[in-house]
């Protein structure tokens, strides 16, 4: 799986333990409501933001944004956007497939975008 849409209704409590990882968490939490270019620029704060969760396979960066997703889905009402940027092995995911991905998702929940046939800029 390269992407996920994950609704509103994701927000709670987990339904399983999480532990061990609430000073990543605290940043994630602080960098999603921290100042940016928009804010120091004098315009309103952007309706949405983009945070990386970095790496090695194995280390946990699924979990980590599923709870961080957990923790703020209920800001977020209109959903919250995942992509997958390595398989579960490591493997990289093309920029123009989780682009693609996450475009097709935006257009599930119901955000109006035109989405591209797949293989549409296959052209080269």
């Amino acid at each position: 799986m390269t992407h996920q849409a994950v609704e509103p209704t994701t927000a709670g409590p987990s339904p399983h333990p999480f532990t061990g990882r609430e000073r990543e968490l605290g940043a994630l939490c602080d960098d999603i409501v921290s100042v940016g270019l928009h804010t120091l620029a004098g315009q309103p704060l952007p309706h949405c933001r983009v945070l990386l969760i970095a790496g090695a396979p194995g280390s946990g960066r699924t979990a980590l944004a599923e709870e961080f997703v957990r923790r703020i889905a209920d800001r977020y009402p209109g959903g919250v956007l995942r992509a997958r940027l390595t398989e579960s092995g490591g493997t990289p995911v093309p920029g123009e497939r989780a682009a693609r991905d996450l475009l097709a998702d935006l257009a599930r929940l119901g955000t109006a975008v035109s989405v591209p046939p797949p293989g549409a800029d296959d052209d080269t």
